[in-house]
């Protein structure tokens, strides 16, 4: 969830006089409103009463504008109460207050507010941005489209909305017109860091290069692997290319003359299509094949889907069937739910169910079943780095030209993740992993230190 902050608008100016005259009158109705503001609200979404009901109208706009962490938001929703019993009609004290509801997760609360501002002042962007941010919240896109859309009838020159419509756009799976809005506003206001953060996320295609190494003890192949993925966006479609090279090299194979120290190199190019939907998920498939297929599978297939479920959650979905050259077939269903924790912090939990069908020489089929898991926390440090943290424990689907077969090996895999944004068409990440894999048939337990970095451009 991204937190878009409308700006505030500049202070109008009100003479002493009238400050004198109506203080008398603010001292009564401050107690009315904060009692109505409480008796709507609890816990964070509370009031406190100000220390001092005299200052001027722009003194406590100011002071309530600074008070941005959550536990100075009571104190900041008290001022523009305060302000309110003066002249419920003050606009930026409306709008500072349905902001502070907002940020206090008070959406119904934020958007009468905000509505009952713009039921005046249909040009207000302030208020216009901050309704719209709060149907994103709520996963109201269509609403927020709407809202945004009007208001730029008003004000067609408004980065706020304009890169709040690109955000719409974007999360409703329409990249090309989120590029458009984006266009407008950085024409408007080049330098707007909000705006040039938005560029960085909307893009119709990437491509990425990475390289990964895992080095074993002697009984266990090295691995060298090379990824290859180009994406690209057409309206509500996305296609992908993908090719991968697998290197294994170091295990000793039996051979004629004996033991030898000998390199299988698999290759599976792959592609996928997929359909992005108006409520932010996506649903596709694709198809894989391998060569020489001697450890990768020769065939393989997946269908996968995303879809938000609220604000907070999100869900993943990935089925697969896996066929390799020796009448041998592994179907995986792999769920996961997302958790947004904070704007800056989410965490993701999976679930493998593998099974591998083998079917004997006399025509009888063998299954099994086997269970994995794993926990991801990804932190969103700046707008242009993302740092996080992974733990995988189960099944390795790895077929070894050796001795090992499919499901014989269990690992646990602690990864650290970096995802760095140089530009907003150019970027790196990269992981550092360990692995600690072991055999159901006995042996000692090996680790495996592995490295990953990739280079991607977008466009």
């Amino acid at each position: 969830m991204e937190c878009m902050r409308a700006k505030v608008s500049g202070r109008r100016r009100r003479s002493e006089g009238w400050r004198r005259r109506s203080a008398g009158l603010a001292a009564g109705s401050l107690l009315v409103a904060l009692t109505s503001q409480a008796a709507g609200q609890t816990g964070l979404c509370a009031a406190v009463a100000p220390a001092d009901t005299d200052a001027s109208v722009d003194a406590m706009l100011t002071a309530a504008d600074a008070l941005t962490s959550p536990l100075d938001r009571p104190r900041a929703r008290g001022l523009y109460l305060a302000v309110l019993a003066r002249d419920p009609d003050d606009e930026e004290a409306a709008v500072g207050l349905a902001r502070a509801d907002a940020q206090d997760g008070c959406l119904a609360l934020a958007e009468r507010g905000y509505r009952d501002v713009l039921a005046r002042s249909p040009g207000n962007v302030d208020a216009r941005a901050g309704l719209a941010d709060v149907l994103v919240w709520d996963g109201r896109w269509g609403a927020a489209e709407v809202v945004l859309d009007e208001g730029i009838t008003y004000a067609p020159l408004s980065p706020d909305l304009l890169s709040r419509r690109a955000r719409v756009a974007r999360l409703r799976g329409e990249p090309a017109v989120a590029r458009r809005f984006l266009a407008e506003a950085a024409r408007v206001a080049p330098l707007d860091p909000e705006v040039r953060e938005a560029e960085g996320r909307v893009f119709l295609g990437q491509a990425r290069l990475g390289q990964r190494v895992q080095l074993f003890p002697r009984a266990y192949d090295d691995l060298y692997t090379t990824d290859m993925t180009a994406a690209i966006r057409w309206r509500r479609l996305r296609f992908e290319l993908a090719g991968q090279v697998v290197s294994r090299h170091g295990a000793a194979r039996p051979s004629r003359s004996g033991e030898v120290r000998s390199t299988v190199i698999d290759g599976r190019p792959s592609f996928g299509a997929y359909h992005h939907f108006e409520n932010g998920g996506w649903a596709g498939g694709s198809v894989g094949v391998s060569a020489p297929a001697l450890a990768l599978p020769r065939w393989s297939f997946a269908l996968s889907g995303f879809t938000p479920l609220g604000r907070v959650l999100s869900a993943h979905l990935t089925t697969a069937l896996w066929q390799y050259r020796d009448d041998r077939d592994v179907v995986f269903v792999t769920p996961a739910l997302t958790a947004a924790v904070t704007d800056t912090v989410d965490v993701t939990a999976r679930y493998w169910l593998t099974s591998v069908i083998a079917r004997g020489a006399d025509g009888s089929t063998e299954v099994e079943h086997v269970h994995s898991a794993g926990a991801r926390v990804g932190w969103r440090a700046t707008e242009r780095l993302t740092l996080g943290l992974d733990y995988t424990y189960g099944v390795q689907l790895e077929r070894n030209p050796t001795a090992t077969e499919l499901l014989d090996l269990r690992s646990h895999i602690v990864s650290a993740l970096a995802f760095v944004l140089l530009t907003p068409s150019l970027g790196v990440d990269g992981a550092l992993s360990v692995e600690r894999r072991s055999s159901v048939a006995g042996g000692p337990a090996v680790l495996g230190p592995a490295a990953e970095a990739g280079v991607f451009a977008r466009w």
